[in-house]
């Protein structure tokens, strides 16, 4: 079996027909590089999913399993990222974060109240 001559870089010319060997004064080789430069990609920003704090929500305040409903559109806009579904990912990422902030703003009336109602027992009784 014939093997296909060896072509080494100094040898393979970069344009033209001819096979020339560049080399400068010192006599080592020199070798033509070629650049391309491409138009940069804009950078889009990835949509967020906000799954940790649905899970926060989920585990540590659930007025009303909107802490769930926060998860699960969380993982939805995980899905639709996966997918490439990037405007899908932040309609669904935009839903979890509106579900996080009902959760969060519900939770802390909550033990607001608490707070509230047991100062106002332990006054009454205490008078």
């Amino acid at each position: 079996m014939d093997q296909p001559p060896s072509y080494q870089p100094e040898f393979v010319p970069m344009k033209g027909n001819k096979y020339m060997r560049l080399e400068d004064t010192h006599g080592a080789p020199k070798f033509q590089h070629t650049v391309v430069l491409g138009q940069p990609q804009p950078v889009v920003p990835q949509p967020r999913d906000h799954i940790i704090w649905s899970l926060c929500s989920l585990v540590y305040g659930n007025p009303f399993c909107l802490g769930m409903l926060a998860v699960y559109f969380s993982i939805k806009s995980r899905d639709r990222k996966m997918v490439g579904d990037l405007e899908g990912a932040r309609k669904h990422g935009k839903t979890a974060r509106c579900f996080n902030t009902l959760t969060l703003t519900l939770a802390i009336l909550g033990l607001l109240f608490l707070f509230i109602t047991y100062g106002i027992i332990i006054y009454q009784l205490a008078h």
